[in-house]
């Protein structure tokens, strides 16, 4: 009997280790994501286990506007490579104070292969202005996925028009 539950716990834990999916491009990493980039994020890490010095070094997409259009990759087929995300952002950059964010097209829950890509588009709270890096025009942008996995982006606000509004 105790055989039994072990392996169903083993089993489980297994299962979960296998789950993978990225928002690219990963905040730390230069070029294409891979397996071993996915992190976990929680409310007390959001960004998983990425340093958050990494802002200032890491590629970055720009806004239009208040929002942006990143890629998903999956590294399992099914809802262990989820590409349906959650997103919030912080606006300081610092990783300490996360809004949520508006995704307004999702990648599939279940893809049906391994290695697929889906745009993610991303809409931040209105009057957002990123004011984090060195440059203080940048973002941390947490996603975590229907499986708990996920990344942060570094996203950079472009220059303000004159009336205020941001290009």
């Amino acid at each position: 009997m105790f055989f039994a539950k072990s392996l169903v716990v083993v089993a489980a834990l297994a299962a979960q280790v296998l789950c993978h999916s990225v928002v690219q491009p990963v905040m730390g990493i230069n070029g294409k994501a891979v397996r071993s980039d996915t992190q976990r994020p929680s409310n007390a890490k959001p960004c998983g286990n990425t340093a958050l010095s990494k802002i200032d070094s890491s590629q970055v997409v720009t806004m239009t506007g208040t929002s942006f259009t990143a890629t998903s990759i999956n590294f399992n087929a099914k809802q262990d490579g989820s590409m349906q995300f959650t997103a919030s952002v912080d606006a300081t950059g610092t990783g300490k104070s996360f809004k949520a964010a508006t995704i307004t097209k999702n990648g599939p829950n279940a893809p049906p292969k391994v290695g697929q890509t889906a745009e993610i588009d991303v809409s931040l709270p209105e009057g957002t202005t990123c004011n984090g890096g060195a440059s203080k025009d940048l973002c941390l942008v947490s996603f975590k996925s229907s499986s708990g996995f996920g990344n942060c982006v570094v996203v950079k606000q472009g220059q303000l028009k004159g009336s205020g509004d941001v290009e």
